[in-house]
């Protein structure tokens, strides 16, 4: 969790509140704090001194952000909304952000496949990045394959503890999941092995089962800014830095489709199974698992459709 930041307009108590609000139901919130704090400072900028939300001062920030993005504005305005809709529940003449003030734009799937020659790759780099003592880019390079084989949140693996590794029966245990919900991840035979090596490594570096599991110098639990620094450091070198760029999240997305992959591969049920994927990965909303259907469907026609190139080729070459 980043740190809190300060608001400065009229409406900084209510957009502070708002935050404790959100905190309180599971939301991490960092991302959306941020979205406030912009308002907050387009508030502020511009004479907007009333304690009361008006419409106008929210359309006027939405034509200000007309440059950006499109999914980059419905994520502000979202969070605006949000906002709105709360200070409206507390006081009716608060003004709430109608929702579609954008027009609807066709929804894409965000999907960045990687290869095990890739991953390699990304471990790789990450373990020659320069670190005093060593720890931090080998902590960095375990990180890397911990997310491809588990699925895990970024969040979710830098606030591991030793105590949530169970080695004895291969799985961890995640404390802070999303929407505060705990749930057992297992590892496969390979990431176990790794984990053992890197338990090991860090021994000299940690004290007790309670300290961070993936650390950036000794009793220093690893942060997302510096992992977030250090990846786009070695997705640069890899050169996987296009248009839209590599997430961390990314690995996520394929572990889930990786897994869809097996099952399609050795004939097993795949609608029957979502349910264990569901679970690994802690989805509330059992339909957010089924997002990957689609995205396996979009790989499988994607490999189509080369395979379907190279024999019309390889036909014509053999004329």
């Amino acid at each position: 969790m980043i740190t809190d930041i300060s608001f400065e307009s009229s409406l900084a108590t209510q957009m502070i509140n708002f935050i404790s609000f959100k905190r309180m139901q599971g939301y991490e919130y960092s991302n959306g704090m941020l979205v406030l704090k912009r308002f907050d400072l387009f508030l502020s900028e511009n004479g907007c001194n009333d304690s009361v939300l008006h419409v106008e001062d929210m359309k006027r920030y939405c034509a200000e952000t007309a440059g950006l993005k499109s999914r980059t504005r419905s994520n502000y305005y979202g969070v605006i909304r949000q906002f709105s809709i709360y200070l409206h529940t507390i006081a009716p003449q608060n003004a709430v952000l109608p929702e579609r003030i954008l027009p609807q734009q066709p929804q894409s799937i965000r999907f960045y496949h990687l290869n095990m020659a890739q991953i390699g790759e990304l471990m790789t780099a990450a373990g020659e990045l320069p670190s005093k003592n060593g720890i931090r880019s080998y902590c960095i390079r375990f990180l890397i394959g911990l997310l491809y084989s588990t699925g895990l949140r970024i969040g979710e693996a830098l606030a591991l503890d030793l105590r949530d590794v169970d080695t004895s029966n291969s799985t961890l245990f995640v404390r802070h999941g999303k929407f505060r919900k705990e749930r057992i991840v297992p590892m496969s035979p390979s990431t176990l092995n790794a984990m053992e090596e890197w338990i090991e490594r860090r021994r000299h570096y940690a004290g007790n089962e309670s300290s961070a599991l993936l650390i950036a110098k000794r009793n220093k639990r690893l942060s997302y800014y510096q992992m977030k620094y250090a990846f786009r450091i070695i997705c640069n070198r890899c050169g996987l830095n296009g248009d839209p760029p590599l997430r961390l999240h990314d690995f996520r997305h394929n572990y889930a489709c990786r897994c869809i992959a097996v099952w399609r591969e050795t004939h097993q049920d795949v609608n029957a199974l979502l349910p264990v994927l569901a679970n690994a990965m802690g989805h509330v909303n059992f339909f957010a698992t089924q997002l990957y259907l689609h995205i396996d469907a979009g790989a499988l026609q994607k490999a189509s459709r080369k395979f379907n190139t190279h024999i019309k080729n390889t036909l014509e070459n053999s004329k």
